[in-house]
């Protein structure tokens, strides 16, 4: 999964708050914009946002890569302010000896570096299932008229907030995933 993070940490305590419906994770990375002493040799604090992507990896069962070469992974054009490490990628535990590469050769108009990682993709990182249904059959016929009939059942007249819409796409999903 690849994160964009605004200055507010907003992904981070989005993603803090659905923890439950994340899936398994093999690699999370990118932008977090969260400079911290544990991946930052120029930053001196500890601050609390750093604390909450550390907890959020660790509740995803991933560990914060080490790069081949510590070097920046963003570029400041602003007169003052310090280069900085903000772009992380967090790997799946199976995978905590792999090293990733920090690319600022490779960064040409953008102020962020390019990361790159070798990922191992086994069969047991795959975490996946699907329900198939016969075409025509009785089980098929069966799912469809229960579909239907709670669908029918929905109240859809009520849409006048976004609660609302998050609380019936719930109620959709429910009914679909019989």
């Amino acid at each position: 999964m690849n994160v964009y993070s605004d200055n507010c940490h907003s992904a981070v305590k989005f993603m803090l708050d659905q923890i439950i419906d994340i899936p398994n994770l093999l690699y999370m990375g990118r932008d977090f914009n969260i400079r911290d002493v544990e991946w930052d040799p120029s930053v001196f604090f500890y601050p609390t946002a750093g604390q909450a992507l550390v907890d959020l990896a660790d509740s995803l069962g991933l560990v914060c890569s080490l790069p081949e070469l510590s070097v920046p992974t963003h570029y400041s054009d602003t007169d003052g302010h310090a280069n900085s490490v903000i772009d992380l990628i967090f790997l799946g535990i199976s995978c905590t000896q792999v090293l990733h590469y920090i690319k600022p050769d490779l960064r040409w108009l953008s102020d962020h570096t390019s990361l790159l990682v070798d990922l191992p993709i086994s069969p047991e990182n795959i975490c996946f299932s699907r329900k198939v249904l016969k075409c025509d059959s009785d089980e098929e016929n069966n799912f469809l008229f229960s579909v239907t009939l709670e669908l029918h059942a929905l109240n859809f007249s009520r849409l006048d907030s976004v609660d609302d819409l998050d609380l019936l796409s719930k109620a959709v999903s429910r009914v679909i995933s019989y």
